[in-house]
Order: C-alpha cells, then sequence, then structure tokens
C-alpha cells in the first residue's frame, strides 16, 4: 500500500461545465484550505508547478483550476482525486456564447467577437482551425497533455487517450445529471472527507435548467441553420463519441452505487434546505 498522508482534490475546472457551482460547495466544506487557482501562465507550465505549488502550500486540500496540465506530478505521500465535468459538446455551445457576450470590458477574442456576432456567426467564427478549441472537441483537448498543435483535429489515438483518462477519475461528473455526480462524488471522498456535504446552489447558469436537451438543441439549430449547425457537429465528432463513452462510464457508475436512489433523494432534500436557508 502506499503512504498516503494528503488527499488534494483537483477540479479540472472545464469552462462552463458546471465548475462555478461545484467550486462553491468545495469553498464551503474546506474553507481555507480550498483555493480557486487563477494564475493560470503558472499553471500551465505543468507537473512542476503543481507540485512546488503544493508543497510550499501544505494546507490546501482542493484546488480548482481552469487551466489543469496534465499528467499530474507523483508527490510522494500525495494522492490525487481529480474531478472532472463533462457536457454534451452541442448542448454547451450556446451556453459558451451567452457568457463569453456578457463579459463587457474583456478584449479576449472570444467575448469581443460573441459581443459584435450573432450565435450563428460567433460559432461560425469558432469553427475556424485557426481559432481556439473552445467549441471545438473541448473535452477531449482537456483530457490529454498539452499537444504541440493544440487547435489540430483530434486523431483516434488522441480520442482513446482521453477516454482512458476521464475512465481513470476517481470522480467524473455529468454536467446535465448533476445531483448525481454529487452523490458519486461524495460516495468517493468520505473516506477521506467522512463529513463530506456537497449539497449546493446552482451558480452561473447560462441556460434554462426547465428545458430538455433536445429543446436546447433544436433551438441551437434553428438559430444556427442547417450548413453551420452541421458543421458544428462535424467538427465535435471526436467529442461526441468521448461523451458517448462517458455517459456509459458514468451509468456503470451510479447503478453501482447501493441505494443510489435513496441517496439521490437525500442529496436532493440537502440541497432543497440550503436553497431555503
Amino acid at each position: 500500500m502506499p503512504d498516503v498522508r494528503r488527499v488534494v482534490i483537483i477540479h479540472n475546472h472545464l469552462f462552463k461545465n458546471a465548475g462555478t457551482t461545484l467550486d462553491g460547495a468545495l469553498a464551503r466544506e474546506f474553507g481555507a484550505a480550498f483555493v480557486d487557482h487563477r494564475d493560470d501562465a503558472a499553471m500551465q507550465q505543468g507537473a512542476r508547478y503543481l507540485e512546488e505549488y503544493l508543497r510550499d502550500h501544505p494546507g490546501v486540500a482542493a484546488l480548482s483550476t481552469h487551466h489543469l496540465a496534465l499528467p499530474l506530478p507523483v508527490i510522494a505521500g500525495v494522492q490525487f482525486a481529480v474531478i472532472t465535468m463533462f457536457r454534451h459538446p452541442i448542448e454547451r455551445v450556446t451556453s459558451v456564447y451567452a457568457f463569453e457576450r456578457k463579459q463587457e470590458h474583456s478584449p479576449n477574442p472570444g467575448p469581443r467577437k460573441a459581443r459584435e456576432s450573432s450565435l450563428a456567426e460567433y460559432v461560425a467564427w469558432r469553427l475556424d482551425p485557426l481559432v481556439g478549441p473552445t467549441i471545438r472537441n473541448f473535452h477531449v483537448v482537456k483530457c490529454l497533455p498539452p499537444r504541440l498543435d493544440f487547435l489540430a483535429m483530434p486523431d483516434a489515438a488522441d480520442e482513446a487517450n482521453a477516454l482512458a483518462f476521464a475512465r481513470s477519475l476517481a470522480m467524473l461528473g455529468l454536467v446535465e445529471r448533476f445531483d448525481e455526480s454529487m452523490v458519486l462524488f461524495e460516495e468517493a471522498l468520505r473516506p477521506h472527507f467522512p463529513r463530506i456535504d456537497l449539497s449546493c446552489v446552482a451558480l452561473n447558469v447560462g441556460q434554462s435548467v426547465a428545458e430538455s436537451r433536445g429543446e436546447r438543441v433544436r433551438k441551437l439549430r434553428e438559430a444556427l441553420g442547417e450548413a453551420v449547425f452541421e458543421r458544428l457537429e462535424t467538427a465535435n465528432a471526436p467529442d461526441l463519441r468521448l461523451y458517448a463513452g462517458v455517459v456509459e462510464e458514468f451509468d456503470r457508475r451510479f447503478a453501482a452505487l447501493p441505494e443510489a436512489e435513496a441517496r439521490l433523494a437525500e442529496f436532493r432534500l440537502r440541497c432543497g434546505q440550503r436553497q431555503n436557508a
């Protein structure tokens, strides 16, 4: 058995994948031991930086970052519990656009383009192979070590490696099944943090939760037009295949959880109590 003296939760916070709500729960649970890490350039340096950061901050028990660079460091006495939330790649697009459009003062290309463009114009721009892959196989890219050509279309090996990483995660979640994800996360963390409670109130929600995925995708297709929508689906073929594999793994995990439905009901009761507090 490895000598584990410290467990560190790493939230691989993927843009517009319900990470703000999850971070809110982690911040409440861990207080000063939770870090919302925003020094993106430093984190992008990779394993060496993260190892040094955790050595320099021995009180950190949970860390969230938008720019986790894989692979993680191997640190004697430290075990990582990695969280990654996945979302249907096509459904996610409208939320990305709406969020970037609201960044009124950001000089970055994405928010600037969103502010001056319709949804269809923005998506067509984002599908340009020379533009950052914010809505092109975003999940595949974020499940791999940095690639020399991060703009290139993922190949079969990239897809296989991304799915292997997803299946290796201690905590793999789905935005569309957020409550079930939190129940699984609590189960995974309870051996290390017996009193863990991830009940929460939704934060930074960009789409109506009353609409089904089918309805949201239908509206997106209508807004984009058939030609742009088909380009979007084709450009995200690797991500869609990864998502299907993630859903299969998620279903397997939730089905294997003892008293899953009872735990889910109890979790939702806790969330309701927080909402009404």
